[in-house]
């Protein structure tokens, strides 16, 4: 466990999803999100079939209450990855929970073999886009029109 000095103290333990927390995962879902959010079929594949990392940290007061998440997309036959979703429960920013998954999720890819990890954010999301370019990611081109609602969006880029 990770102590986080930011706002008050958490435990912080970050670990691979299991089935069992999809409840929680649609939970944080549907907190973080108004639009585009995962169902939870679309959970259910990400989880169970896909090629694909999913993290979470669950609270230190209820295991089954998911505070973050982060699902990443692997493509290994060319060493890429792919930021799917990180999401932290508005109760709980601030305190370096953003960081610590991202932190996670770069270790087990560079591990692996890794080369490329990219992901999309929207340009008015600064908290977003400080934490990426605190973790070494650049923006590499703007893609407009890229959520349902007409907003645009940065695909950013980091070499492992």
């Amino acid at each position: 466990m990770r102590k986080i000095e930011s706002g008050s103290a958490l435990n912080l333990r970050i670990r691979p999803a299991r089935k069992e927390d999809l409840a929680g995962l649609l939970a944080l879902e549907s907190i973080c999100f108004k639009e585009e959010t995962f169902n939870k079929r679309q959970l259910e594949y990400l989880l169970l079939k896909a090629k694909s990392l999913v993290l979470v940290v669950p609270a230190e007061d209820n295991k089954d209450n998911i505070i973050g998440s982060m699902v990443i997309l692997l493509r290994e036959h060319i060493a890429h990855a792919r930021v799917y979703s990180l999401n932290v429960h508005p109760l709980y920013r601030r305190r370096s929970i953003g960081s610590s998954l991202m932190d996670s999720a770069l270790g087990f890819l560079k591990d692996r073999g890794f080369k490329k990890i990219t992901l999309e954010t929207g340009m008015n999301n600064t908290a977003a886009l400080s934490l990426y370019e605190a973790k070494g990611f650049s923006v590499d081109r703007i893609l407009r029109g890229y959520y349902k609602n007409g907003g645009d969006a940065f695909h950013l880029v980091k070499n492992l």
